[in-house]
C-alpha cells in the first residue's frame, strides 16, 4: 500500500481510539460495550455515507452531490416517521427504503432535464420537503422530541447492549457487501464522470451506471438513516479531501472516500460527547464544519 494509504488509515486508527475514551464518564465494563457499539456504528455509517458520496459525485458530475444533500436521506427519514405513525417501527429500514426510492426515482426522472449543476438544488429542495413532512408526523405519531431530534440530526446511540449484536452485525454485513459492490464499477463511474458521449467512445453505458449507483447508493444511505438518522456533509467532505491529498479516481478513491468518512463520523462523535455529554447528534457537529465547507465549494472553491 502507498504512504498515503498507510496515513488515511493510521488517521482511522487514531480516531477509533478517541472515539473509545473520550467522554465524561469514566471506563467500565458497560461503557466499554456501548463504546464499543457506537464505534462499529461510526465506522459502519462513514463507510457507506462516504463511499456512496463519491459515487454520487462521479456519476452525476457534480462536487457538491451526495445522499444528503441529494435529497436521499430526507426520503428515507420521512419513511421512517411513516413506520412509527403506522406503529410499526420494526420495519423502519423498509419504509426508509422506499423512502429514499421515490427520491432516487424523481433524482433519475430529473437528471437529464435540469443538467448536473442543478441537481444539488433539487436534491436539497426534496430534503427540506421530506424532512419537513417526517416532522409532522413524529409530531402526529406522538413520537417524543428527543427521538425526532436524533432521528434529522444523528446519532451513534443506537445499540445499548450485546443483545443487539445480531442486527448490528447484519448491518455491517449489508454495508461492507454493498460498498464492495459499488466499487466493483469504479471504472465505469470514472468514465461517466468524463460525460455521456466520452463514456460511450469508452464503451460504458452512462444511463446504466447513473441508475445502478443511484439504485444502491440509495440503498445504502437508508440502511444507515433507518439505524443513525440523518448525517449531512459527510460524502462531501470525504470525497473532496482526497481529492486534495491526490486520490481521484480507481477503485481506491470510492473505498478510502469511505474510510475518511468513518473518520469524520467517529471525530464528529467523540468531539460532541466531550462537548455535549454522553449522547450526541452528531449530525449537528457534522454540519457546523460541513455547511461552510459547503458554502466554501459552491462558491468556487477548491480542494
Amino acid at each position: 500500500m502507498s504512504r498515503k494509504v498507510w496515513t488515511i488509515l493510521s488517521v482511522l486508527l487514531a480516531a477509533a481510539a478517541f472515539e473509545m475514551v473520550a467522554g465524561r464518564v469514566g471506563m467500565s465494563p458497560h461503557i466499554l460495550t456501548l463504546r464499543l457499539l457506537r464505534l462499529a456504528l461510526g465506522l459502519t455509517a462513514g463507510l457507506v455515507l462516504g463511499s456512496t458520496g463519491a459515487a454520487l459525485q462521479r456519476v452525476y458530475n457534480n462536487p457538491l452531490a451526495d445522499g444528503y444533500i441529494l435529497g436521499i436521506s430526507g426520503g428515507a427519514i420521512l419513511g421512517v416517521a411513516l413506520a412509527e405513525l403506522l406503529g410499526i417501527p420494526s420495519y423502519d429500514f423498509l419504509w426508509a427504503l422506499a423512502g429514499s426510492a421515490v427520491v432516487g426515482i424523481l433524482l433519475i426522472s430529473v437528471s437529464p432535464r435540469v443538467g448536473r449543476l442543478m441537481i444539488p438544488v433539487v436534491g436539497i429542495g426534496l430534503g427540506m420537503f421530506f424532512s419537513s413532512i417526517a416532522i409532522l408526523l413524529f409530531m402526529m405519531a406522538g413520537v417524543e422530541a428527543s427521538r425526532t431530534f436524533y432521528a434529522l440530526w444523528g446519532t451513534l446511540g443506537r445499540f445499548y447492549g450485546y443483545g443487539e449484536l445480531p442486527l448490528l452485525g447484519a448491518v455491517v454485513l449489508l454495508s461492507v457487501v454493498g460498498v464492495g459492490y459499488l466499487s466493483r464499477f469504479h471504472r465505469d463511474m470514472d468514465a461517466v464522470s468524463l460525460g455521456e458521449v466520452e463514456a460511450l467512445a469508452l464503451g460504458y453505458d452512462p444511463k446504466r451506471t447513473v441508475v445502478l449507483v443511484t439504485v444502491v447508493s440509495a440503498v445504502l444511505v437508508a440502511l444507515i438513516t433507518a439505524l443513525v438518522g440523518v448525517i449531512g456533509f459527510v460524502g462531501i467532505m470525504a470525497a473532496h479531501i482526497l481529492r486534495g491529498v491526490g486520490v481521484r479516481e480507481g477503485r481506491s478513491f470510492y473505498v478510502l472516500s469511505g474510510v475518511v468518512g468513518a473518520i469524520l463520523i467517529l471525530l464528529s462523535d467523540a468531539l460532541g460527547r466531550l462537548l455535549l455529554g454522553i449522547d450526541p447528534p452528531v449530525g449537528v457537529v457534522m454540519s457546523i464544519v460541513g455547511a461552510p465547507f459547503f458554502v466554501y465549494l459552491a462558491a468556487g472553491g477548491r480542494v
